[in-house]
């Protein structure tokens, strides 16, 4: 009869520990919190913010892993930077998605600032979001690596669409970069994949690139920029190997990009929150220990 119990025991102890309880947290008007920041402090990895139509003028700060921050509608949920630091602030924090917001009006004396900025920031993905009338649009700064950039406009920033500095292996397409001083800077940065987007009247470069090691297209097709009439390569500011080889004739249509967060209501579909080997082979283990123990003393 012992033996069973404590056999049953470890069994409920192997279902439910080691998975973590991913939930959402709702913001808005009437809601469980009021600002997202108050959110994101609550959030553990897994969790999903899904934020209510509205304007939130808030300089978010992500320094905790593997979150989701969803807009209802991106016309209409904006977060308003005030003018004082970037509107969403990634720092060093890894397997972020953003999508669903209008983000305006971020500004800062820092020069990674911007309606988003990732600073030492790994696996994220920005998409479906207006992001406008920022000092810049987008800065991946500093080792910031492997991120996705799909479905947003970009447009009437002050100084740069997208700034890319020392970070590489980050994935730009499907974007409208449009009206910006400069549509995309890339500032000693390597190996990042750029294409299928639309550059459209940057008053001073549709690009920049100072390494000449990024891909500016993918192999097929490359990147739309309307002050290029015909189809031969488009020659990028900066290192003389830095080139668009298929530049498109037409501009590209930007696609709703999905981004898969949710199973369920409380349920999010995310690595991080498989159960933990460790613990359970360690479980393990001790079950068959116990069970080797009691085996003797019968």
């Amino acid at each position: 009869m012992v033996l069973k119990k404590i056999m049953i025991g470890i069994f409920v102890i192997l279902l439910t520990t080691g998975f973590a309880g991913a939930q959402t947290l709702y913001v808005g008007t009437g809601q469980t919190y009021t600002t997202i920041q108050s959110a994101i402090d609550d959030a553990s990895t897994g969790d999903v913010i899904s934020v209510d139509e509205g304007t939130y003028s808030e300089n978010l700060i992500i320094k905790k892993n593997g979150i989701s921050i969803i807009g209802k509608d991106k016309e209409k949920t904006i977060i308003d930077g005030k003018k004082v630091g970037s509107g969403i602030n990634i720092d060093q924090a890894n397997n972020i998605k953003i999508s669903g917001f209008t983000i305006q009006n971020s500004n800062g004396s820092v020069r990674s600032d911007a309606g988003i900025s990732m600073y030492s920031a790994k696996n994220n993905t920005i998409a479906n979001t207006i992001i406008v009338n920022n000092a810049v649009g987008i800065s991946i700064y500093l080792d910031s690596n492997n991120n996705v950039i799909s479905g947003n406009d970009i447009r009437s920033n002050t100084n740069h669409g997208i700034l890319i500095y020392s970070s590489s292996d980050n994935r730009i397409y499907n974007n409208n970069i449009q009206n910006n001083k400069i549509g995309i800077y890339a500032d000693s940065a390597r190996s990042n994949h750029i294409y299928s987007n639309n550059l459209i009247d940057n008053s001073n470069e549709q690009a920049y690139d100072n390494s000449g090691s990024n891909f500016w297209d993918d192999g097929k097709s490359g990147n739309f920029w309307n002050t290029h009439k015909n189809s031969d390569a488009y020659t990028i500011s900066g290192a003389p190997k830095a080139k668009d080889n298929f530049p498109l004739s037409s501009a590209v249509t930007i696609r709703y990009v999905n981004v898969p967060v949710t199973l369920g209501q409380n349920e999010v579909k995310d690595e991080s929150i498989k159960s933990s080997p460790g613990f359970t082979g360690l479980a393990i283990l001790g079950l068959l220990i116990v069970i080797g123990i009691l085996k003797k003393r019968q």
